[in-house]
């Protein structure tokens, strides 16, 4: 019995690393280099009920500053696989300007999702499922997932930014599924908070522009893959 226990807990222990996010520069480097997975700007991962395993990676490449790649990375049986999905000066446009440090993120994409789940429920807010981004903040550097919490029919109903480092909850914003309409008493602080919470999740909207522009050298350069 102590035998059965001690094989499925290091069984639950294996899965956890597989999904583990760090996985994802590592299948990056084993694929495209270190200097690739070293200008990781931004992860994405879209969609999903629980930990995506389908991610996005966007780097900068080292040499060619002006061009970012866009890498898929899959779990694919029991390991991450990255491939080349897109490149070019403007597939991600507007894009993150500080590079990812991974050294600094503690707090994986589970646990991310799990502050996101308690601020929805004291906010009173249901949600299906989670989109997850990771990216530097623009200020300090630090780590930040960003999560757009969707309900059944793909609406957004709220958006949270938690530390990557720390897990703190940074910011909230909470969207009722009809939004109504202005109200005339509302005050001039409450217009000036609601702006503010608007511009903190535009500032989240990278836009995937891949599928527009791909160019020979990145071809060239992905070629084996």
């Amino acid at each position: 019995m102590k035998t059965c226990l001690l094989t499925l807990l290091l069984i639950s222990a294996a899965s956890l690393e597989l999904r583990a996010n760090p996985e994802i520069p590592r299948s990056v480097a084993q694929s495209f280099g270190e200097a690739v997975a070293s200008g990781i700007l931004l992860i994405k991962g879209t969609a999903t009920t629980g930990e995506p395993s389908d991610w996005v990676a966007f780097s900068r490449d080292a040499f060619r500053p002006e061009e970012i790649l866009r890498i898929s990375v899959k779990m694919e049986g029991s390991m991450w696989k990255a491939a080349a999905s897109g490149a070019g000066s403007k597939v991600l446009s507007p894009a993150p300007s500080r590079k990812l440090d991974f050294s600094q993120v503690r707090q994986r994409s589970a646990d991310a999702r799990v502050v996101a789940a308690k601020a929805a429920a004291l906010a009173q807010t249901t949600f299906a499922t989670v989109d997850y981004q990771l990216a530097s903040n623009e200020d300090t550097g630090s780590p930040e997932w960003g999560l757009a919490l969707k309900d059944e029919t793909g609406h957004e109903v709220g958006f949270c930014v938690v530390s990557a480092a720390t897990g703190a909850l940074v910011f909230q914003d909470w969207t009722p599924r009809f939004a109504s309409a202005p109200s005339l008493a509302e005050s001039e602080g409450e217009r000036a908070a609601k702006n503010v919470k608007r511009a903190a999740r535009k500032a989240w909207n990278w836009t995937d522009k891949a599928r527009t522009e791909t160019k020979g050298f990145f071809r060239e350069l992905f070629r084996r893959n």
